[in-house]
């Protein structure tokens, strides 16, 4: 098998798992509705790869979703 066609074969694996995700995954589904455009979302997950280690996929939405710091709330109630 050529490595174009392994290319392919990854990238379709790829596209299939995003549309599993859009289509059942709860958390990247908030993820999607809260950061607007896919290229924001996928910016910042870029990101957080980057520089930070994760366990598994669902603790890494969930802090996506609510990175730790300073929220509007706490800075509300000082």
């Amino acid at each position: 098998m050529s490595v174009s066609m392994n290319f392919f074969l990854l990238n379709l694996l790829a596209f299939f798992f995003h549309q599993i995700f859009e289509l059942s995954d709860i958390l990247y589904q908030q993820c999607r509705k809260d950061f607007g455009s896919k290229r924001n979302l996928w910016d910042h997950i870029r990101i957080l790869i980057i520089t930070i280690i994760f366990p598994d996929w669902e603790t890494f939405l969930s802090y996506l979703l609510k990175p730790p710091g300073i929220h509007a709330d706490s800075v509300l109630n000082t």
